[in-house]
């Protein structure tokens, strides 16, 4: 796979050379609810096949709601092929703290971070931005999320328009 650096002045434009450097993304096209499960399960759409031995930029965000203050909320990792290392700022409303927001640390994949909902109907989100360097290994780079604290009442939900965006650089 090429990269944007390897197109010179005079180089044969092609279909895998153009796909090679356009940026792995997917949108997410339809809501998914999780109620009443602390178990993170893999997000429907949101994941990415990355090529082994190299290094994206990696932008996530993230549309959802849920229960009321410290009732439901929602927890989200990543899962990565071996030897992958994912490092990324989540910027998010803090759990329990209405408007809180959690800025400034930087976490790996497996690192589970916990963001607060607000009530039903009221929309949060969060972005995440960083790298995602691959070993050896080519694979999924995939969301996996759940509710924080289990509500039978409520689902928490992350709504279609959620996107995450890969833009190789080597």
């Amino acid at each position: 796979m090429a990269n944007a650096s390897l197109i010179v002045a005079g180089s044969r434009i092609t279909a895998a050379l153009l796909q090679s450097v356009a940026p792995l993304a997917v949108i997410k096209g339809a809501d998914e609810t999780v109620t009443n499960s602390t178990a993170l399960q893999n997000d429907n759409e949101l994941f990415v096949t990355c090529a082994a031995n190299a290094t994206y930029v990696f932008d996530c965000y993230l549309d959802f709601e849920g229960a009321a203050v410290t009732t439901g909320d929602i927890q989200w990792q990543w899962s990565t092929p071996s030897g992958a290392t994912l490092r990324y700022q989540p910027i998010y409303a803090v759990v329990g703290s209405g408007l809180a927001i959690s800025a400034g640390t930087t976490v790996t994949g497996a690192t589970t971070v916990s963001a607060g909902t607000n009530g039903s109907g009221s929309l949060r989100g969060a972005s995440m931005n960083g790298t995602l360097v691959m070993g050896s290994t080519a694979g999924n780079l995939q969301l996996k999320w759940a509710q924080n604290t289990a509500n039978n009442s409520t689902g928490t939900t992350v709504h279609a328009q959620s996107y995450l965006a890969l833009w190789r650089v080597t």
